[in-house]
């Protein structure tokens, strides 16, 4: 079955490939066959076939790619070097490069034809990467509960699409640029990319539609250089604010522009914009007003600060649908900011939700200098986080070992993992942590607990340097907390939410077509044809995308009365006797750094291990130099870098 299953998604994932860059190369447009629609396997008559045909072929593969075969596009170990993510960006540059060949001593405008269809090509791979990236922009999905895909998997795929995104749309404009350039010198470059006034050649209208289109995809091509700019690694970490709301706008201006001067490309971003909307429905839905938390102030010293929240989250904001380990929400105290939200990694543990936090920011820093009182009132956004249905993604009992290793507060979703329900294979926690802090945080967490489900090494790298530990009545930990998992939906929903998009698609397609033969004749002005011929096809699209956003709502709910698929439920006292079968160990506690190079070779000398890392960058790093040392010594290692903040 696993043979078969692995076969059928090689051969859709060949499949999607080879239509996708067959789309994007335009081999019409390389044997200079110019009045073609380019439409993906044949070149199609404009004359033969709809207008929509090529845009609505590619949307149907753009869903496909990550509908049926996620595990190939975007679930993999090493995201940056997936094959079928760069291949459509290669095939674009090596069709360019092939061009220049063909036209090599056959035309007498080499360059300018050469300049032309680069400008063709790598327009169309924006818009394709364009139409991925989009798909992976959504914190939950029916297709990411499907495929057990979380956030950070999706942001792993989003970064480098993006970077190709930018490139592609620099070449584009480029390319027509010196085009324009080399064909009539720079009084033509003005014309044809800005709606400056042109000479008229004696018609009735004399209207740069030309210089007003190109001029909408100048103003997308240097939103994207904002974008690339403000998302370097230096200005996320020191200016977070900056970079958020930055990418928020700028995102914004440049699809509306991009679908501005080319409206194909929005019925490319179709798909992932009904993600988009769809999933800020479901965190509007999940906010419900401010939340009052409980305030423990765990640790106040001059090197840290610690303070647990706790809340009692809402019947459905629970998690128990949600792999424990990869819980997180977002946070917002709006005495502090009324626009900051910020993700934390979040222990459900039976009724009740924990937030572990240190001042490590300016925001966290005035957060946690904010809890003088018992309480405090946060707008929490969540649950998210992977399917419940992954947990058993790596085998269980002797198959696999699962080695975690800690920084700091990045403890956090490793006590949510063993504090919910886990199966009887071998775990082992590593956990590096000040020696301030461990007094704080052995004091909020039952170890006594959890040795009874992992084995607990802890190395503590300073000395303690306060004896005031607050005590608290109950312990993250103590006690199983009963979660059961939910029933999850069947493979019905994600073919309906296929269907679903891709008509809707059409029918919004279809309809823009339709306004466009309806109102051309009546344009008398450039303003009025920016407004009927441009805006509004783009308004009927979100219309369509706010519809079908809500559709998608209902889809769920009505998959469980048909097709259902049960999870099996773990009842909690087996769970505890299955705990108690694992050998009681005592807390390891030693002094000084841990060796993690010598702490990983050891485990995986015993066979196919599960690496879990959550701490400080360094420590991140180092473990992923390590990981693809072994890998390339035949060790089995998997790694999985978290973030205790995300």
């Amino acid at each position: 079955m696993k043979l078969a299953h692995g076969l059928c998604g090689t051969i859709l994932a060949a499949l999607w490939l080879a239509l996708v860059i067959s789309y994007v190369a335009a081999p019409c447009k390389l044997i200079e066959e110019h009045m073609y629609t380019m439409a993906l396997f044949a070149c199609q008559s404009l004359d033969s076939f709809p207008t929509e045909l090529p845009t609505l072929t590619l949307v149907f593969f753009l869903v496909l790619c990550l509908v049926l075969v996620p595990g190939t596009v975007v679930q993999v170990s090493a995201v940056r070097w997936n094959v079928m993510l760069h291949s459509v960006g290669v095939a674009t540059l090596a069709a360019c490069i092939l061009k220049v060949c063909l036209l090599y001593g056959e035309s007498r405008s080499l360059l300018k034809d050469s300049l032309v269809f680069t400008g063709i090509v790598t327009g169309r791979a924006a818009a394709m990467y364009l139409g991925m990236l989009l798909l992976a922009i959504s914190r939950r999905s029916i297709i990411s509960d499907r495929w057990n895909l979380d956030y950070p998997n999706m942001i792993a795929f989003h970064r480098p699409v993006g970077w190709w995104v930018l490139w592609m749309s620099l070449l584009h404009s480029l390319a027509f640029g010196f085009y324009y350039l080399c064909r009539g010198g720079w009084r033509e470059l003005l014309e044809a990319c800005l709606p400056v006034a042109v000479r008229c050649d004696g018609s009735d209208h004399c209207w740069n539609t030309l210089g007003l289109v190109n001029g909408f995809g100048v103003v997308a091509t240097a939103a994207t250089i904002i974008l690339a700019v403000s998302s370097q690694k230096v200005i996320r970490r020191r200016f977070y604010n900056l970079f958020y709301f930055t990418h928020l706008v700028t995102s914004f201006v440049f699809m509306l522009f991009c679908g501005l001067h080319d409206f194909a490309m929005v019925i490319l971003m179709f798909p992932g914009l009904v993600f988009y909307v769809r999933d800020r429905f479901s965190g509007l839905v999940s906010l419900r007003g401010s939340t009052e938390v409980t305030i423990n102030i765990l640790c106040r010293s001059e090197t840290s600060s610690l303070v647990m929240f706790s809340w009692y989250p809402a019947e459905g904001n629970r998690g128990s649908h949600l792999l424990p380990g990869t819980r997180w929400v977002y946070c917002r105290q709006k005495t502090i900011s009324g626009l900051e939200w910020h993700p934390y990694s979040t222990i459900f543990h039976g009724n009740r939700a924990f937030i572990l936090l240190k001042a490590a920011g300016d925001w966290s820093t005035s957060l946690c200098n904010s809890a003088t009182r018992d309480t405090l009132r946060l707008d929490i956004e969540g649950p998210y986080g992977k399917s419940s249905d992954s947990s058993g993604r790596l085998g269980s009992g002797d198959q696999v070992r699962t080695l975690l290793i800690a920084g700091g507060v990045g403890i956090s979703p490793f006590i949510d993992l063993l504090a919910g329900p886990i199966d009887s294979r071998r775990i082992k926690l590593v956990w590096a942590v000040r020696g301030d802090e461990y007094q704080a945080l052995a004091a909020a967490i039952d170890f006594q607990f959890l040795r009874q489900r992992a084995e607990i090494c802890v190395f503590i790298t300073s000395q303690p340097l306060s004896d005031d530990v607050p005590t608290l009545e109950t312990k993250i930990g103590s006690g199983f907390g009963g979660e059961e998992t939910p029933e999850t939906a069947g493979p019905f929903p994600i073919f309906v939410l296929f269907a679903l998009i891709l008509a809707s698609a059409t029918a919004t397609d279809y309809a823009a077509h339709y306004w466009d033969s309806i109102f051309f004749a009546q344009v008398d002005s450039l303003m009025e044809w920016a407004l009927l011929m441009r805006v509004m096809p783009i308004l009927l699209v979100a219309v369509g995308v706010v519809v079908v956003s809500t559709g998608l709502q209902l889809i769920p709910r009505c998959a469980r009365y048909f097709f259902r698929e049960r999870a099996t439920n773990l009842d909690s006292r087996q769970l505890v006797e299955d705990a108690r079968e694992i050998p009681r160990s005592q807390v390891h506690i030693q002094h000084g750094k841990v060796n993690l190079r010598n702490l990983v070779q050891q485990e995986a000398q015993l066979g196919l291990l599960e690496l879990k890392a959550c701490g400080p960058e360094r420590m991140l790093s180092e473990l992923t130099s390590i990981t693809r040392w072994l890998t390339s010594e035949n060790y089995q290692v998997i790694l999985e870098n978290l973030e205790a903040e995300l």
